[in-house]
């Protein structure tokens, strides 16, 4: 019987090219991952150039002789998405294809104590085997991984390359308050770092008065869920070692608003978020949520865009939009507000997409969060009055029917008995839950995007820029209706899976339009 066969230098060279950062960067920022996971809270750097090695040494729980074993194997990894940040398990793995050797020592507790030399001797081969333990790991727990070069080239074997990396990777966890106020629940000690026996450490130098903290909160009781802060920032180039007070740029961090999980920093400017304030080169901030982990790519630079994925993640970036929003206004860092078209346009036209979608957010459920999607539903009495779009009974249509007069409140003191069984039609008749969209539509020029755009959606607001030449003409024209439901369908596009075809969904989009139309005898208000 024939065996299917891994080029192993090939799968590790593709798992590199998955990254957006350089192959050294990925070593320390996985190996720091892998520290982290294993509940480290030291992590020492050793780098010694003249010798051409750098150790990472941390004081997690180790390995035992078994684990060690699985270790060296790829795509081994035992961790659980959204329980770390170091899940995939690739950190020594890829430095194989820039090491003379990997060299790793751990200590598992109760006395285990073990140590392989591991390398990549071709396009088939990674042998390795144990060797005798050195004794560098101090702690009664913990691991080592040194990996050895055959010159002093690598930018690993430099210690600012090693420092810059560490802050651009892993600035939450060595910011003070955010580990106070968040991180502490998840990290029961404070992170260090150490290069060479220096510590690598933020000043609070006096600085937080030109910080803009905020909360990230979510759901009914808005429980906490994460924290950032915005600043305002003269260096264009680099904010974050002007917040230290350095003059050299030490780090590759542009102004812009970053998002961190678990301490790691996984992508920044405004895009990701859907504003862009007025002076957006001169605002600088970050945001750390946790619960972000679950939804993480492998390489750590972006987030999963499967259905569920994404319907978690619009959760979430609504959260951070509602409390980033404030601060904006707060320096004058967002736009003035555009008059929204007249009701003649707008109502109708939102009724109608609101009609299209709900056919549509069956096959395309990652959009269901992004449109405030919901169900309205009461249990036995009715609880408040809703508005008809969220919650219609077939009592209330028949009243509709009946009279002209406005119904009357259902007062929901549990003092009052319900309504016998059988008798519904004394109370509140069958309740019938309808799907309500949310999808708020405005009318607006957007002059702050690099590039003419059609529109943007932020929250659940889809704003039709009115600046665009493409809206000028339609206007012109009188085809403002067809524009409007063609930019809602192509921004809409821009958030379905990845594997999802952006041209399908706008022309189901359209098609359910087109049949909704129909059904109003050809009219579209």
């Amino acid at each position: 019987m024939n065996e299917t066969r891994v080029n192993l230098q090939h799968l590790l060279e593709d798992i590199r090219d998955s990254y957006t950062s350089p192959l050294e960067e990925i070593i320390l920022t996985e190996l720091v991952a892998n520290a982290l996971d294993s509940k480290a809270n030291r992590i020492d750097f050793e780098v010694d150039a003249e010798r051409a090695f750098i150790r990472c040494t941390d004081n997690g729980t180790g390995m035992k002789r078994g684990a060690i074993k699985n270790y060296h194997n790829i795509a081994a990894s035992t961790k659980t998405r959204g329980s770390g940040i170091g899940f995939a398990g690739v950190g020594a793995k890829l430095s194989l294809l820039i090491a003379q050797q990997v060299i790793t020592e751990s200590k598992g507790g109760h006395g285990s104590q073990c140590a392989t030399t591991w390398q990549l001797t071709g396009s088939y081969r990674a042998p390795w085997k144990f060797i005798p333990f050195s004794g560098n790991i101090k702690n009664s727990r913990g691991t080592s991984v040194a990996i050895h070069f055959t010159d002093n080239q690598s930018h690993l074997l430099k210690i600012d390359f090693v420092r810059e990396a560490i802050l651009k990777h892993f600035y939450p966890l060595l910011n003070q308050k955010i580990m106070r106020d968040l991180l502490k629940y998840f990290y029961k000690k404070p992170i260090e770092f150490f290069i060479n026996g220096q510590p690598i450490w933020l000043p609070e130098n006096g600085q937080d008065e030109l910080l803009h903290w905020f909360n990230i909160r979510q759901g009914k009781n808005r429980v906490p869920i994460g924290v950032g802060y915005l600043t305002k920032t003269q260096n264009q180039l680099n904010w974050l070692e002007k917040m230290l007070g350095k003059n050299d740029q030490l780090t590759s961090l542009r102004p812009g608003l970053y998002i961190s999980t678990f301490g790691k920093v996984i992508k920044g400017g405004w895009e990701w978020l859907g504003i862009l304030p007025k002076n957006n080169e001169g605002l600088a901030g970050i945001v750390e949520i946790p619960a972000l982990a679950e939804i993480l790519t492998t390489n750590k630079n972006d987030f999963l865009t499967d259905a569920v994925s994404l319907k978690k993640y619009y959760k979430y970036r609504k959260a951070i939009q509602e409390a980033v929003l404030p601060i904006l206004e707060a320096l004058g860092e967002t736009r003035e507000k555009s008059a929204i078209e007249p009701e003649k346009i707008i109502k109708p036209l939102n009724k109608t997409i609101d009609q299209a979608l709900n056919n549509l957010v069956g096959d395309f459920p990652e959009l269901e969060s992004l449109m405030g999607s919901k169900f309205k539903q009461t249990e036995g009495k009715a609880n408040k009055k809703q508005p008809e779009t969220e919650l219609r009974t077939e009592a209330n249509a028949e009243n509709n029917q009946g009279s002209g007069g406005d119904r009357k409140d259902i007062d929901d003191d549990k003092k009052k008995e319900m309504p016998p069984k059988g008798n519904e039609q004394l109370g509140v008749k069958k309740q019938v839950k309808v799907r309500q969209t949310g999808v708020q539509i405005v009318l607006g020029e957007i002059n702050d995007a690099s590039s003419q755009i059609l529109g943007r959606i932020i929250d659940n607001t889809l704003t039709i820029n009115t600046g665009h030449p493409a809206w000028k003409k339609a206007k012109t024209l009188g085809f403002q209706e067809y524009h409007i439901l063609l930019t809602v369908a192509v921004i809409l596009s821009e958030f379905l899976e990845m594997q999802k075809s952006p041209q399908e969904f706008i022309n189901r989009f359209m098609a359910a339009w087109a049949s909704q139309e129909k059904k109003d005898e050809g009219k579209l208000f």
